[in-house]
């Protein structure tokens, strides 16, 4: 496991989730990151981000040496640490946050399960909230220690005898072999409840028994299974229950490029993750959750009375961006609280909930006429505004442009809006949509050419942009259009660092620091070699890329080009719903080459 400067590496953490936040835990049992009493709330743990100051609480084996690893147990995100010394098993920490067939019972607790093989002693360090922040302590003789900050509470229920030391509770402590103690950390409670109260045993079987019968419905069954199932259960996990929104990633700040500044927070909902959710969602089997999220954006729109890029998880008014003074994730300054993007004009944004509801709907899904009303009145925003400049998918804090990827995601949007007329009997409103399509292709092939031929990233600009491998995949060019391969050829000549690994683009962005390989661009490119019929090619790929999953299965945002280290926010929504349909694409694909007619 890297250690540097105090911190662990992206890759060596596993992530907690339960409908209503995560916490991050590393391979030496440290969690050093989570927020309560949700995705978005002020970090409770945060050494992830500030190794000096920032909270946490950790597990650790005093021991000469040891080796650690982690994994999940089959079919859950219950998590597992393994400790070994000499080539044995002497500790195991089961990790989890309480999972209910109750939705409107959640816990703001973390559950810690030490199972010792050997005669141990053990290190235990309480340390909620920033170093300067912690005000109250409080010790519970037999029954926990709490520290408490302005409002804001941690108790750690334990029958372990810790000291205060300094603004911490910690000591050293001996497990027997084959015994079992549990410590429980709880968010904002007003009593010292014992750890009887918190039926940590109950809750374990409840959340095993939730992850394993969630899972169950899904009717994938074919190539890189197990990836396919815990970027599954990651995706469920990342679902606020409350509202139905997904967050991006659990985390925030986590930086593209070590030392630079762009490092933004990701526990939001974007909008433009619809379509994406949708397609992969339900291409598994997964048609209620999609169509609660996809409903619980339409209520919210209708709420505002217009879209916005990106929204908090729950009903708070729109995001604030702040910078805090935290050292950042090794010297990775700023780090960010909140995300100005949710005010940026994207209009592929508007194009993507009009593309999800097709795909919805041409997936088993339903919506009433209520909501397909107010699809139809975002068609009507989209063409008031697919003419102007915009800050594209990639959210480039700089000045608009009429970016390509922009005004193609807009003609996918109106030939859905046709589709959609079409289906409600509306015809000429069809014919006038499918105009509209013809008038932003028109536009796109009259002025969004290079002089070499390529489709470039805006209107008059030589720049190439990655995010153009999205045109077969929604059907704007054939794979073989001429046009269309000059782009191609173009991304893989000045995008593609290393085979199957890219960066987005290759204009200047004022934002410093160089761009790492973006994983979603990976599966993009993959999928297009699919639709071309190079399955071995696409093989390789996929093949290589799960190869960098860590021990869990987990993918980051971006890979370091050279040392493959992970970089960005961890774990990331995109990359898991792009595996998911670039797997399901690819299964799909070997079945027709080699005739398979299914279940005889």
């Amino acid at each position: 496991m890297l250690k540097d400067q105090g911190y662990r590496s992206i890759e060596s953490h596993g992530v907690l989730l339960n409908n209503r936040t995560a916490a991050l835990v590393s391979t030496d049992g440290t969690i050093d990151f989570a927020c309560f009493p949700n995705f978005d709330s002020l970090p409770t743990f945060v050494s992830l981000l500030d190794s000096n100051r920032g909270g946490f609480f950790s597990i650790t084996p005093l021991l000469e040496s040891y080796e650690s690893r982690q994994e999940y147990e089959p079919d859950t995100n219950v998590l597992r640490t393994n400790f070994h010394s000499k080539g044995e098993n002497v500790l195991t920490i089961i990790d989890f946050l309480p999972m209910t067939n109750h939705p409107a019972v959640y816990f703001s607790e973390i559950h810690r399960m030490i199972k010792s093989l050997d005669s141990l002693e053990l290190e235990v360090t309480f340390a909620p909230f920033l170093k300067e922040e912690r005000k109250d302590f409080k010790e519970f003789k037999n029954v926990g220690y709490l520290i408490g900050t302005g409002g804001r509470s941690e108790f750690l229920a334990t029958d372990f005898h810790l000291e205060r030391v300094g603004s911490t509770f910690q000591g050293k402590v001996r497990v027997k072999p084959g015994e079992e103690k549990w410590l429980v950390a709880a968010y904002n409670l007003d009593t010292a409840f014992s750890l009887r109260n918190f039926s940590s045993e109950r809750r374990l079987r409840e959340t095993r028994f939730f992850w394993k019968d969630w899972l169950s419905r899904s009717k994938y069954q074919g190539i890189f299974y197990e990836s396919v199932n815990r970027s599954l259960l990651l995706m469920k996990g990342l679902f606020f229950e409350p509202t139905g929104f997904m967050v991006a990633s659990p985390t925030t700040s986590l930086p593209e490029t070590i030392g630079g500044g762009r490092n933004w927070d990701y526990r939001y909902m974007w909008i433009r993750d619809t379509a994406f959710v949708i397609e992969a969602m339900t291409r598994v089997g997964y048609i209620e959750e999609a169509m609660k999220f996809y409903l619980s954006i339409i209520d919210r729109y209708e709420k505002d009375g217009r879209l916005f890029s990106v929204y908090s998880i729950n009903d708070a008014a729109p995001i604030n961006e702040i910078e805090t003074d935290l050292s950042g994730y090794l010297d990775s300054r700023p780090v960010r609280y909140g995300n100005a993007a949710y005010g940026q004009l994207q209009i592929d944004q508007f194009a993507s909930l009009i593309h999800g509801l097709r795909i919805l709907m041409g997936n088993g899904g339903f919506l009433n006429l209520h909501a397909l009303e107010k699809i139809l009145s975002v068609g009507n925003l989209l063409s008031q505004i697919w003419r102007e400049p915009d800050s594209s998918i990639w959210e480039i804090r700089g000045p608009k442009k009429n970016y390509v990827y922009s005004k193609v995601a807009a003609w996918r949007a109106f030939k859905d809006l046709s589709w959609l007329s079409s289906y409600l009997g509306m015809n000429d409103l069809s014919m006038r949509y499918e105009a509209e399509a013809k008038d932003v292709k028109d536009e796109v092939n009259s002025k969004g050419i290079s002089k070499e031929g390529y489709y470039s990233q805006s209107y008059g600009s030589e720049d190439v942009d990655a995010s153009l491998l999205r045109l077969p995949l929604i059907g704007f060019s054939d794979i073989n259009d001429p046009t269309y391969s000059r782009t191609l050829d173009s991304i893989v000549e000045k995008l593609m660092r290393e085979e199957f690994f890219f960066k987005r683009y290759t204009s200047e962005d004022g934002l410093g620091g160089d761009d790492n390989a973006f994983l979603m661009l990976s599966f993009w490119y993959i999928r297009n070699l699919i639709i071309r019929g190079d399955l071995e090619k696409a093989f390789k790929g996929l093949n290589k890329i799960i190869k960098l999953e860590n021990s869990l299965g987990l993918l980051p945002e971006e890979i370091d080009f050279g040392t493959k280290r992970y970089l960005g926010n961890y774990p990331q929504a995109l990359s898991h719903l792009s595996l998911i349909l670039a797997v399901v694409e690819y299964d799909t694909a070997i079945h027709k080459r080699d005739g398979y007619l299914g279940d005889l």
